[in-house]
């Protein structure tokens, strides 16, 4: 891996005091959605996610298990939203969604990257700049 292609990390601190497990503790800060029927290789989960307004700063990590299930980590606020409307985005039949309960856990799988096509990131760009944003460097 090159440089600025690390993978990103959400780490949560939490005192011992407040009694908190690391289930309870990590719910505020990501979601865990199984997705099955799913051709993980053969599409871009970031690019979908993207079309529908849900962008890499909410994504986390893209877990594939096998041929057809993987699991997607997102902020808990777009989850609803992921399992909605991103069965409609990925190709295929019978895709579902679903956000895994307490005492469910990601199994061990591949990591697939989750980057944008070229094209939607220079489409992104240009609507920053349109609203004003301004990049220095």
């Amino acid at each position: 891996a090159g440089p600025g292609e690390g993978r990103r990390s959400r780490f949560v601190f939490a005192h011992p005091d407040l009694g908190l497990d690391a289930a309870s503790a990590g719910s505020g800060y990501c979601s865990a959605i199984r997705i099955e029927n799913l051709d993980a290789m053969s599409i871009s989960v970031a690019d979908a996610c993207a079309s529908m307004g849900v962008f890499p700063e909410s994504l986390g990590d893209l877990v594939v298990e096998d041929s057809s299930t993987a699991y997607l980590i997102v902020d808990p606020e777009v989850a609803t939203r992921c399992i909605r409307i991103l069965p409609k985005e990925l190709p295929g039949r019978g895709v579902s969604l679903a956000e895994l309960g307490d005492g469910e856990v990601v199994p061990d799988g591949t990591f697939q990257e989750m980057k944008l096509s070229k094209l939607l990131e220079r489409e992104l760009e240009r609507k920053k700049l349109a609203k004003g944003y301004v990049q220095f460097g």
